[in-house]
């Protein structure tokens, strides 16, 4: 069975309570994101209840030095945050990383082209040679 691409279909994926919607600067796909750049007020409210929890428990070996926990936990909400972000921005129809555009426009376009490499080789070998349905048909 022939893998289809979801440009091709118009069939894209729907994201449950997105905060950003916005279209794919290179497909023009509509895109979604659930997670932002900063934690939210949320967030912070869930890093203190966690650190509270984790002082009180820890208070009967550590007496008032178990405070501190509060910022291993506040370092690890904050690093997986930028994570889930980081893997939410690449496109997930074309590869494209607006973050990696900003730095390097060759590198970027490398990782496009890699990414339909291995998701897409079928398109990919359309497009390096256009006239091979040609040939082939002509035989």
């Amino acid at each position: 069975m022939e893998k289809v691409s979801p440009l091709q279909t118009g069939r894209f994926y729907k994201v449950k309570s997105a905060r950003k919607n916005f279209l794919c600067a290179l497909c023009s796909a509509p895109r979604a994101m659930k997670y932002s750049k900063n934690l939210s007020f949320i967030n912070y409210l869930q890093i203190t209840i966690v650190a509270v929890s984790l002082s009180v428990l820890l208070f009967p070996f550590m007496g008032v030095k178990a405070i501190i926990v509060a910022l291993p936990v506040w370092i690890t909400f904050e690093v997986a945050n930028k994570l889930l972000y980081r893997k939410e921005i690449t496109c997930p129809y074309c590869g494209f990383d607006a973050t990696w555009y900003r730095r390097d426009v060759n590198l970027a376009k490398h990782k496009v082209e890699d990414f339909w490499k291995t998701n897409y080789p079928e398109l990919v070998k359309k497009l390096d040679n256009p006239g091979s349905e040609n040939l082939a048909a002509a035989e």
